[in-house]
This record gives structure tokens, sequence and C-alpha cells, in this order.
């Protein structure tokens, strides 16, 4: 097994939410060598090299890994955080029993600024994605939390040079 144990070093009120917690932990073992392949398995993430650092979402729940520190945000009680903890060592573990198997992704998010994804969007406030602006499903493109797709106007071919800019822009 290849992480043993994490530790819970202290958890707080969650600053944009203060019903949720936030907490930090501390892992057995260093990840850093096993966080390119977290990202080739993992969708929705982020891994940046540069920092030796790992983002992804579970629900609302938020993790960033990052040596042996492990942060969790968004969790409603101690419990549930022994229970996320229990799932992130599987998840761990799993990917670094099979690594030979997976190709690891060394390659960065892209981030791009939702005015920037804005700018892309047909700008029509239309409600069909489920936000109820474009700007708002923007930012939902910005944080991985909405799909390119989740737009109906841009399978349109009316709309589909802004389609291309913005998987291009977004490194899809």
């Amino acid at each position: 097994m290849f992480l043993e144990e994490i530790k819970v070093i202290e958890t707080s009120p969650c600053l944009a939410n203060e019903k949720l917690f936030k907490g930090l932990t501390r892992a057995s073992v260093s990840l850093t060598e096993l966080l390119p392949y977290l990202n080739a398995v993992v969708e929705k993430s982020n891994y940046q090299p540069s920092s030796n650092s790992f983002v992804f979402k579970k629900g609302i729940i938020g993790f960033i890994l990052q040596d042996t520190s492990i942060n969790i945000t968004q969790f409603a009680n101690i419990t549930e955080l022994y229970e996320i903890l229990d799932w992130v060592k599987e998840l761990i573990n799993a990917t670094y029993e099979s690594r030979e198997y997976i190709e690891p992704n060394y390659k960065a998010r892209k981030i791009v600024p939702a005015l920037t994804i804005y700018n892309l969007l047909p700008k029509k406030n239309c409600k069909e994605c489920g936000e109820s602006t474009c700007m708002a499903f923007a930012a939902k493109l910005n944080k991985l939390d909405a799909e390119i797709d989740d737009c109906p106007l841009l399978k349109k071919s009316e709309y589909a040079d802004l389609r291309q800019k913005l998987i291009k822009e977004m490194d899809l």
C-alpha cells in the first residue's frame, strides 16, 4: 500500500459558507510523483507542475494535493471528512497500483479567465444552458463546472466559429 495514513491537522469553517468546513490533512508519504497519474485518471482536474499541485472536485467538495498536504473544502462535518479521506486514500492507492497501465499526464490545464470565455459566447442570455446569464455560464466553464456542449447555441452552425475559438482558447 502506497498511502498508509492521512491525518487531520485542522478544520475550520469555510469563508464562503460558514455552514460548511475546510480541512488541512497530511498524507504519510509525498504525493508529488503520483500527481501526473492522478491528472490522467481524474476528470476535470487541474495539475500545475510548476507548483507540484493537483486540484479537483467531487461534487461541491474541493481538493488540493501538494506533496504531503491534502486540503479539502466544503464538507458538512467531521464524519463526512473521514468518509472523504477514505475515498481519497482509495483513489490514491488504486492509482498508484495501476500506474504501470496509466499514461501520466504532465500537462497543466490552461486557466482561461471567465471574461475571455464570455467574449467567445453568443451573449444571448437565453438561459438554455441552465444559467441566468452567459457570464454565469462562462464562470462555470472557467471552473470546469460546465461543458461547452451545455450551451445549445454553440451547437448551431451560426455559432460554429465561436465554438471553435472557445475550444482552441480553452485548449480542449
